[in-house]
């Protein structure tokens, strides 16, 4: 005879299930309850890491993407750089003789107003050669090797160059101060100059009509000195870079034809 027990849930059998029941589930939910939050955190803490680890592949990611985007930027600023000198104005058929080259160094101490480009004899450039960018007048070669050529700034204080006032026609010499500005000085000076006129070369030794700066304050003149007062220059020389090296040489372009009055060109510039 077979009793069957397992559906009726009654008997000795049922019985002792419960109890065994009724013993244990306390335990078990103890133990679940203590195991639970250990898994949990040992799934929190996997999740952890992995999300630790995309992280650092995302910013990685960025990281690469912003450089990339940096050097993209840097090439397309030099491109419109380089354009804008191939398309520079210059005065007569200057540009059509000239070349462009990129500054690679500067000067090797605080008194050295100088630059070194990245061309020299190989690419046509010579001693005297005017060098300009999109601002202005940079200065001039002042020596030059088959691969590099060294250019003397406006700003060095044994500069000096002839310049006029594109408003008045007045002519003096504008002097390097080994500062950020240019002392302008005429003894021939007849009537005032003003803040904002327009400072360009007058013919000697760099070719008529390159842009200087402006002056900076306005002057009287005064008996004995004539004029002095400051300019300031077109050129940032704290960031150059790309530059045009115009091949005009000193003494090969005629000066304008001026007034008889203003006598000769002022004292001060470097005739060769």
């Amino acid at each position: 005879m077979t009793f069957d027990v397992r559906n009726e849930g009654g008997g000795v059998t049922g019985t002792l299930r419960d109890g065994v029941r009724t013993l244990f589930d306390p335990v078990q939910s103890a133990v679940t309850a203590v195991i639970r939050p250990v898994a949990d955190t040992a799934d929190a803490l996997v999740n952890l890491a992995g999300l630790r680890a995309e992280n650092d592949r995302l910013r990685e990611d960025l990281e690469e993407a912003n450089r990339v985007l940096a050097e993209t930027e840097s090439i397309r600023a030099e491109n419109e750089v380089l354009r804008q000198l191939l398309q520079l104005e210059l005065p007569g058929e200057l540009l059509a003789q000239s070349t462009v080259a990129r500054v690679q160094a500067g000067g090797s101490s605080n008194f050295d107003f100088s630059v070194v480009l990245n061309k020299g004899a190989d690419e046509g450039i010579a001693i005297g050669q005017p060098v300009v960018n999109l601002q202005g007048l940079v200065g001039y070669v002042e020596a030059v090797t088959s691969n590099s050529a060294t250019v003397k700034l406006l700003t060095d204080p044994d500069h000096a160059a002839a310049v006029r006032l594109v408003s008045t026609g007045f002519v003096g010499t504008a002097e390097g101060r080994g500062s950020g500005d240019l002392k302008l000085v005429s003894s021939r000076a007849d009537g005032p100059v003003e803040e904002g006129e327009v400072v360009v070369t007058f013919a000697n030794r760099y070719p008529a009509g390159l842009i200087v700066g402006t002056v900076a304050r306005s002057a009287e003149p005064a008996a004995g000195v004539g004029i002095q007062t400051t300019i300031d220059p077109a050129v940032d020389f704290e960031r150059l870079d790309f530059v045009r090296v115009i091949f005009f040489l000193p003494g090969s372009e005629e000066p304008p034809v001026e007034d008889p009055s203003d006598g000769d060109v002022p004292a001060g510039e470097d005739v060769p």
